[in-house]
């Protein structure tokens, strides 16, 4: 917020603006880590780690709220994020080895049985639609 105000030309008052967002409840660093987590994981297809490094370097939100925004998102969420990110991937590598499509979703923040399960889905032979 201190950045937005400063380039906004903001220069005196930055600190009593911040001060009275926060008590209005405008800035709550949990509300923001809950949003981001859920934004990243479902909508940009980030993996869980790749989300709490975004929150604690990029914004340095603390590693216990990061980690309570983390636990509201669902098991659910996050595999389904991992099979439209390996279902993206095969759509453009089809031949692709299966070892560089889960080394593509470790990097984008799934822990590896997430994105085993992910790719093994993109890879079997749906029965009535998408596998995943």
């Amino acid at each position: 917020m201190r950045r937005k105000l400063y380039a906004w030309g903001e220069r005196d008052g930055i600190e009593r603006a911040i001060e009275a967002l926060i008590q209005d409840g405008y800035l709550d660093a949990q509300r923001f880590a809950e949003a981001y987590a859920a934004d990243h994981i479902r909508l940009k297809g980030w993996g869980p780690a790749k989300v709490a490094a975004g929150l604690r370097v990029e914004h340095g939100i603390s590693a216990d709220i990061v980690d309570r925004a983390l636990e509201l998102v669902s098991s659910e969420d996050v595999l389904d994020a991992a099979c439209r990110a390996a279902r993206k991937r095969k759509l453009h590598r089809p031949d692709e080895d299966p070892s560089k499509a889960i080394a593509s979703l470790l990097r984008k923040g799934f822990n590896f049985d997430v994105a085993r399960q992910a790719v093994s889905a993109e890879d079997a032979p749906p029965k009535f639609g998408p596998s995943c």
